[in-house]
């Protein structure tokens, strides 16, 4: 399997270096400002991918070596299967990457001297006899990230913003809650315009060559390389799983190590939904809801089911 093990190294250490250079070029630019907020407001991007993006590497490593040799080796039209296999991730992570290039843009895609100059703006906002007032961006961050510490979950400053405005309106948005973005007591609609405003205005900077951060710029490439992962990784175990008679039949002295690794990569592959999540939420409070949100990362969870499913035969033996 040296070809194998060969072909997959160098994939896997080719993602490895994409996840921490990612996570490298955000600390060195926003260090001045606050480059950990930066990091646990986008967790699921900046801390996943560098600290357990690279475990499930490292535990998927054998099986997707095995994975490579039984399809390149023992499989009808293996070879063909697993090239075809192989562009069609490439071409469906670029798919999903380009699809994510929408709003409202993150805050880390704004250069950290965009951020350190802007100082807010009034909005003109649907509080009664009032008008309200978007705070600077990096003061915005700097709170929800001292809140987030504070509280389980942030699901109580998320608002609404998708209401329907032929019926009545809901009574949670006539209700006054802490706004984030705009650093005070208002009701659900009034937020939602500042919401608005700051999404708007983030993404004007982002927009902007002279104001896009030079993460946003290595992000074209690094995106592509996360999602591509996450795609591989979901290919392999379930595959493995359907496959799971050939591997007794011709790994099987391999077998209990294969299943404890697959195992350890799974379990580490739940977080990145649960940070997934908490990103959403931070989303909510500063951009407002739109109602029902399903993320792409929901599909790790049947995907651990199955892999427990199938694979913890030997766990207990080899542990």
């Amino acid at each position: 399997m040296t070809g194998a093990r060969a072909f997959v190294a160098v994939v896997y250490v080719a993602l490895g270096a994409c996840f921490l250079t990612s996570s490298a070029i955000v600390i060195a630019e926003f260090y001045p400002v606050d480059a950990f907020a930066m990091l646990v407001a986008h967790s699921h991007l900046f801390f996943f991918f560098p600290l357990f993006g690279v475990l499930s590497l490292a535990a998927f490593y054998l099986p997707s070596v095995v994975f490579t040799h039984l399809y390149w080796t023992h499989l009808p039209y293996g070879r063909l299967r697993f090239l075809v296999g192989l562009a069609v991730a490439a071409a469906l992570s670029l798919w999903v990457a380009w699809s994510l290039n929408s709003t409202p843009r993150a805050v880390w895609e704004v250069a950290p001297h965009a951020l350190g100059t802007d100082r807010g703006a009034t909005v003109a906002c649907r509080a009664p006899g009032a008008q309200c007032r978007r705070a600077p961006i990096l003061e915005v961050v700097a709170q929800l990230r001292t809140e987030a510490h504070r509280r389980l979950g942030l699901t109580k400053f998320a608002r609404n913003c998708n209401t329907d405005q032929l019926l009545d309106p809901p009574e949670e948005m006539l209700k006054q809650r802490w706004c984030f973005p705009a650093q005070q007591l208002l009701d659900g609609f009034a937020c939602c315009d500042v919401q608005q405003r700051l999404a708007a205005t983030i993404t004007q900077l982002q927009a902007d060559p002279a104001s896009q951060s030079l993460s946003a710029r290595a992000d074209v490439v690094f995106m592509p390389a996360k999602i591509f992962f996450i795609v591989i990784l979901v290919a392999i175990g379930g595959l493995l799983a359907v496959w799971r008679h050939k591997l007794d039949e011709h790994y099987g002295e391999l077998v209990p190590e294969l299943e404890r690794r697959i195992i350890i990569g799974a379990i580490a592959m739940l977080l990145w939904p649960l940070m997934d999540y908490g990103y959403q939420q931070t989303a909510n409070a500063l951009f407002g809801s739109t109602g029902t949100q399903l993320r792409l990362s929901l599909v790790i969870a049947p995907w651990t089911l199955l892999l427990l499913f199938y694979f913890l035969r030997h766990l207990g033996a080899s542990l």
